[in-house]
């Protein structure tokens, strides 16, 4: 069995999430799925609408666990995936329960009002112990889903969810855009690994004051919640947190920028038990 620290802070593997053609059909296979965190369901959201935006036919095949098949129904990728005209085997019927304060579901970045509701979901949160804090990552988390609009050139996706066995928020931000080295590139990045990296340092494409300061703000707070966040653009990805940077692996490339956050709930504290198949996480009914 795997400690809830243990998952709580690792990076998506997002490998799983490659494009096949099989008989000119792209599939994205996500059956060998075990584990389904905010980040795979606006990866994969994002994915599918950058085939329907192109015109190409793409299949999303869905987890075969029981339990991570449930969460991506109830996080509602599969109504997302019908949205687009995406062929899916994903369940759309799952019964809900009023889960509005621990859920922002897959949702496309469009406006203001989206990029804010996740930012609302995820300073809630925090309000009760820290209202400076949950006014700070309310301003960034908003600045990072409406970059998405502003920025990107394409439609972004936001999710995340509340983990209380955990004590944390976990959120993620992904869209199909221009990618964080074609953005930098009037600042000199000539890869995806230097753009990721200045993109965390606070550099931006334009000369506004306060532009370009949503990611390392939005990281230094949540470190100072003993939070860490996973940014993804291109080939190249990277973990930050208190203890500094890390590189990770990048087998596929990403077609646009992925970031995911995670905080800790000041005030409330993990449990000391072990996962239960993946009942804790997708406990989403």
């Amino acid at each position: 069995m795997e400690r809830l620290e243990d998952r709580l802070h690792r990076p998506p593997d997002l490998a799983g999430l490659a494009c096949r053609d099989t008989r000119g059909q792209h599939v994205l296979d996500l059956t060998a799925r075990s584990w389904v965190d905010p980040a795979h369901l606006v990866a994969a959201a994002t994915l599918a609408h950058a085939h329907a935006a192109a015109d190409l036919p793409l299949r999303v095949l869905a987890p075969r666990g029981a339990d991570p098949h449930h969460y991506a129904g109830r996080m509602h990728l599969g109504r997302v995936l019908d949205g687009l005209g995406v062929e899916h085997d994903l369940p759309t019927g799952v019964l809900e329960h009023d889960r509005q304060a621990d859920l922002l579901e897959v949702r496309p970045v469009r406006s203001e009002v989206d990029a804010r509701a996740l930012a609302a979901l995820v300073a809630t949160k925090v309000r009760p112990d820290s209202a400076p804090a949950s006014d700070v990552l309310f301003s960034c988390v908003a600045e990072m889903a409406l970059n998405v609009a502003d920025h990107a050139g394409a439609v972004g996706y936001v999710a995340a969810q509340t983990l209380p066995q955990a004590g944390a928020v976990k959120f993620a931000v992904a869209d199909a855009g221009r990618g964080l080295r074609t953005t930098l590139s009037v600042r000199g990045a000539r890869s995806d690994d230097e753009a990721v990296q200045m993109a965390l340092s606070g550099w931006s494409r334009l000369d506004a004051p306060g532009r370009g300061t949503g990611l390392p703000t939005t990281l230094r707070e949540l470190t100072a919640l003993e939070g860490s966040m996973f940014l993804l653009s291109g080939e190249a990805a990277v973990t930050a947190s208190g203890g500094g940077r890390v590189r990770e692996p990048v087998e596929v490339s990403f077609p646009g920028t992925l970031v995911q956050g995670v905080l800790r709930l000041p005030g409330r504290r993990p449990r000391d038990c072990r996962q239960r198949g993946l009942a804790w996480q997708h406990g989403a009914r």
